[in-house]
């Protein structure tokens, strides 16, 4: 079971249902259009919703499909969430949403621009399988020699200010913040070609969204490169520390798995 929205149907949906915006939009899609433009999208939503037989409006009712409802109600306000990206060396980037009610599993997220694909997953067998299905890219990366394996930390401000400086391409400067922090030449400039290179892949674990007392796994960010990868977590001594691990593609797919964990339904129990 499949759905895809394009953008306008997706917030006329949202409108019908009374919530602003949802995991994967803007936390408000309309801010600066004016009321003309916003009338002729959601006029346009609704027509195509209609059209596509997903929503039926006569004088006293509004009624919605059931899939629709179903796929995109439960990833509007899903009682989990696990969150999957990929972000490009260009800052580009694909987050893939897996929402978890008490009755469904939904993964969702936008394959383009302006379209947003809701798919249903059956059992914890077909989350863990998707889940290596994204994370082939990564599970590739080679085990790291012995000699190049190391553990170390970088302060959170340090590893912003890195980022940073490798999004905007001075690979000097982004070298500079690592070997002030301590790190080796060697040690650093192996994570420097990474990132400006290869993917860097986050995750995000939230659970218990409805009960008022939420739980939450991660951020945990992954520096994949050619022939190690670096699996960078926060530090729970140290809250403004990032632990730097240099281990394998594998063992960083692994470690995404496990975030997902709280979804299964053995854990919802």
């Amino acid at each position: 079971m499949e759905l895809h929205l394009s953008h306008d149907e997706l917030l006329v949906f949202l409108t019908i249902i009374g919530v602003p915006t949802m995991n994967g939009l803007e936390d408000d899609p309309l801010e600066g259009l004016d009321e003309r433009v916003i009338a002729e999208r959601l006029n346009s939503g609704e027509q195509s919703l209609i059209n596509r037989g997903l929503l039926v409006i006569d004088e006293n009712s509004v009624t919605l499909d059931d899939t629709l409802v179903a796929l995109v109600g439960s990833s509007v306000a899903p009682d989990a969430t696990f969150l999957l990206t990929r972000i490009e060396p260009d800052g580009s980037n694909e987050v893939h949403y897996f929402n978890v009610t008490s009755e469904i599993t939904v993964e969702h997220y936008s394959p383009k621009a302006g379209i947003y694909r809701f798919t249903y997953i059956p059992d914890d067998e077909a989350l863990t399988a998707r889940l290596h299905t994204l994370l082939e890219p990564l599970s590739s990366a080679p085990e790291p020699p012995a000699e190049k394996i190391f553990h170390r930390p970088l302060s959170a401000d340090a590893m912003t200010r890195f980022m940073q400086q490798c999004q905007e391409g001075a690979t000097v400067e982004a070298l500079q913040i690592l070997v002030s922090a301590g790190w080796s030449q060697e040690a650093a400039r192996p994570l420097v070609d990474a990132h400006i290179s290869r993917p860097t892949w986050v995750g995000a674990t939230a659970w218990h969204l409805r009960s008022g007392a939420p739980s939450s796994l991660g951020p945990l960010m992954i520096f994949q490169g050619e022939d190690r990868c670096w699996l960078a977590t926060n530090m729970e001594d140290s809250p403004n520390e990032v632990l730097f691990q240099v281990t394998s593609g594998e063992q960083c797919s692994a470690a995404l798995l496990a975030m997902a964990e709280p979804l299964h339904s053995n854990s919802r129990n």
